[in-house]
């Protein structure tokens, strides 16, 4: 077998320089990412102005419960399938690639179909006791579990063939497209009236996100290496079962993290509150997508460099990183302080206006979250997996005991403060973690940060 780093260099030198790769790769992220928050948000703004803020808030909850629901259905693969492809195409261990692919599919599957069938028993049995009266949304709603799941599935094993673009393609871009499509073709039909009900839009969004699967599994079975193909399937069942238990913990408390405010919004205080602070959350969204494109892009590669001992490399890729998602977030999140409530009547009606100070909040949160760069993810492309999951621990505790507490006393605006204490602490534990694991500064400071005269020696 090749020397490791002859064989980095074949990896990356047919495509031209690392510094090229991944501004291409940095380019077509941001213009699939920005497609998406466009999309997703024209969705948002008809569904809001069709439904109403209640009924925008039924689907918004029961949108989140799926978030919610998918997670533990991933069993902690997606992100270690980034990770072990990127580390078996360096080594050429084709049977592994071939084993990991079959047996995380059917993983992943098998575990989404018994969710779906035991969550739709419990919301049907708790029907009656808890008064739940958007039952049938919730339930058609779990549907749309083994679409999410297996789709996670394929843009992971997309982007660890370091095929970046392709992975996100059917969520960022075939997706939202059909979906806003249906969506406008029923508003133009039925000239907006009656109020769409929660469960046509979550209907929408299935059949959207059934074309967008079948899509994505043509684009991977087209990119799977040749010999891949020819390989015998071979399996470390119990090696990858170790190291995706934490990852699942992982992406399970952030999703916690993330669509806890929704829930207890939800339960505390009615689907109308939910449905205007989910109006928020979209437009503190947009102050974080840098971040998103950032980890993206870099994952894989952080894998590769970690793999080859380069850390000088992976220290100008984080600081690099993190500075660039700061320099996007920056004009956006002063966007979102200042003009908060105009842009929120505007754009969703004049029921979301009072979100406005929840929108202040998480904007300012999210900022500090692109200033702490890809922390999460050096941690999780280098093996230190149960550190992200020490960090996310104490992030979603905060988060729950703070909302229990502040949404019963502000409404929106205790969720707001509550999520975005939480991210603030998350975010600090886990810069701390990469300094001490990996001896590297996550932050857009760049304390070690390589020179550009130092980085164009290295190939960057």
């Amino acid at each position: 077998m090749r020397p490791l780093t002859a064989c980095l260099r074949g990896l990356w030198g047919t495509q031209g320089s690392l510094r090229q790769h991944l501004a291409r790769a940095a380019a077509g992220s941001a213009a699939l990412a920005f497609s998406a928050k466009l999309l997703m948000l024209l969705t948002s703004i008809v569904l809001a102005r069709w439904m109403g803020a209640e009924g925008y808030g039924v689907y918004a909850t029961a949108m989140a419960l799926v978030l919610l629901l998918t997670v533990p259905t991933g069993l902690g693969l997606p992100v270690l399938v980034i990770r072990l492809l990127a580390s078996y195409r360096v080594h050429q261990q084709w049977g592994l690639m071939r084993g990991l692919l079959l047996r995380g599919n059917q993983a992943v599957l098998g575990a989404s179909l018994l969710m779906v069938v035991v969550a739709a028993v419990v919301i049907w049995a708790l029907t009656d006791r808890l008064d739940l009266e958007h039952a049938p949304a919730y339930i058609l709603a779990l549907l749309l579990i083994p679409l999410m799941a297996l789709g996670a599935m394929r843009s992971a094993a997309l982007r660890g063939l370091h095929h970046v673009i392709l992975g996100q393609l059917p969520e960022n871009f075939i997706m939202p497209s059909v979906f806003l499509a249906i969506i406008v073709g029923c508003w133009l039909a039925l000239e907006g009236s009656p109020a769409l009900l929660p469960e046509m839009a979550i209907l929408a969004r299935f059949i959207a996100s059934g074309v967008a699967l079948g899509i994505g599994a043509v684009i991977l079975f087209r990119r799977i290496p040749e010999p891949v193909r020819r390989a015998a399937p071979e399996y470390q069942l119990r090696a990858w079962g170790r190291a995706a238990l934490p990852l699942l913990f992982i992406a399970g408390i952030h999703i916690i993290n993330t669509q806890t405010d929704i829930l207890m919004l939800a339960a505390l205080r009615g689907s109308e509150s939910a449905g205007v602070y989910q109006a928020a959350v979209r437009g503190a969204e947009l102050v974080a997508f840098s971040l998103l494109i950032v980890n993206m892009v870099l994952q894989p590669t952080l894998a590769r460099l970690h793999v080859a001992g380069d850390k000088e490399r992976l220290q100008y890729l984080a600081t690099l990183g993190a500075r660039g998602a700061t320099a996007a977030a920056l004009p956006l999140a002063a966007i979102m302080i200042l003009w908060g409530a105009p842009i929120l009547t505007t754009v969703f009606g004049a029921d979301f206006a009072r979100g406005s100070t929840a929108l202040s909040i998480l904007a300012v949160a999210q900022l500090v979250n692109a200033f702490t760069g890809p922390a999460n993810s050096l941690l999780d492309m280098t093996g230190h997996q149960d550190d992200s999951l020490k960090a996310m621990v104490v992030g979603v505790i905060v988060n729950v005991a703070l909302n229990a507490l502040l949404i019963p006393r502000w409404d929106i605006a205790g969720a707001a403060i509550a999520t975005g204490i939480s991210l603030v602490i998350w975010n600090v534990l886990l810069v701390l973690l990469v300094r001490r694991r990996l001896g590297l500064d996550a932050t857009a400071t760049g304390i070690g940060f390589v020179t550009n005269s130092r980085a164009d020696r290295h190939g960057l």
